[in-house]
């Protein structure tokens, strides 16, 4: 059976990698899109590869990181769906290197995005969904990276995607007494343009690129190349773990999943020694 069957659903970040998959996987079960996204071509494209396949949606220019382009956008979705049953705050930036070379304006590009601006989104669409009790969720893109914390060179990213776990697992015990879903996506390596988000970095924080130094020390933090898979792979149960009101939704098995048992494995040893002693 599907539950959000002719449903409403706004997805920020949808123009490109998960984000598109995603708004793809939701419109061939039947939903209606709103394909939100800072890169309005890039939305564009998602709304036409959705209506070759005879699905619904339209594209809107938004920016999670301001109050005024989210409000703008729920209106854009009200007037045009009149509700929204799924909010997918999947818009995330990633900046890598050492943490005492990152500056504060590095900070506040990521945690302005990933964070806040998974917040602002939630905030935004909160009261709508609350007119959908039982038929409403909020899926948090969240990554690896909110499980495993140290990988040296991704410092600002993962410390955004742990707060991320911490949000989302609280809003999920706060709104589940009101009807209201939630589900964190956890990522592995999935071939997305986000070593280029960089390009959507506001002027008034600076520049930023990734460089080959960078990424090589991530690299080696995380035991070697990371197999990658394709968006569309990557978010195949997504809609069966919205309908199960799964809490966590991993996107494929991968070769993090050692280094995370060790560490939640020393973390009960810590445990045992505190009660040893």
């Amino acid at each position: 059976m599907n539950q959000f069957y002719g449903s409403v659903a706004v997805v920020t970040g949808g123009g490109s990698g998960i984000g598109a998959a995603i708004c793809r996987a939701l419109a061939g079960r039947g939903m209606k899109i709103a394909v939100a996204d800072i890169d309005l071509a890039g939305a564009e494209d998602t709304v036409r590869s959705i209506r070759d396949a005879k699905g619904t949606a339209f594209a809107h220019q938004a920016d999670v990181t301001d109050d005024g382009s989210m409000a703008r956008l729920a209106e854009a979705v009200r007037d045009t769906y009149g509700s929204c049953h799924l909010a997918l705050a999947n818009a995330g930036v990633l900046m890598l290197g050492r943490l005492e070379e990152r500056t504060w304006q590095d900070w506040q590009w990521v945690l302005s995005v990933n964070l806040f601006g998974t917040i602002r989104t939630v905030q935004t669409f909160l009261p709508m969904l609350r007119a959908n009790p039982g038929n409403a969720h909020i899926v948090i893109t969240g990554s690896m990276a909110g499980l495993l914390a140290g990988c040296a060179g991704k410092g600002i990213y993962n410390t955004s995607k742990h707060a991320l776990m911490a949000y989302g697992e609280t809003l999920r015990e706060e709104l589940a007494d009101e009807g209201i879903g939630v589900s964190l996506l956890l990522p592995g390596g999935v071939k997305t343009r986000i070593v280029d988000s960089g390009r959507n970095r506001p002027a008034d924080l600076g520049q930023s690129k990734i460089s080959d130094a960078d990424m090589k020390m991530v690299i080696r933090g995380l035991g070697g190349s990371e197999e990658t898979v394709a968006p569309d792979y990557a978010v195949r149960n997504l809609i069966a773990s919205i309908e199960q009101n799964r809490p966590w939704i991993v996107t494929h098995d991968n070769p993090q999943r050692a280094k995370i048992e060790a560490r939640f494995a020393g973390i009960l040893e810590a445990f045992d020694r505190a009660k040893d002693n």
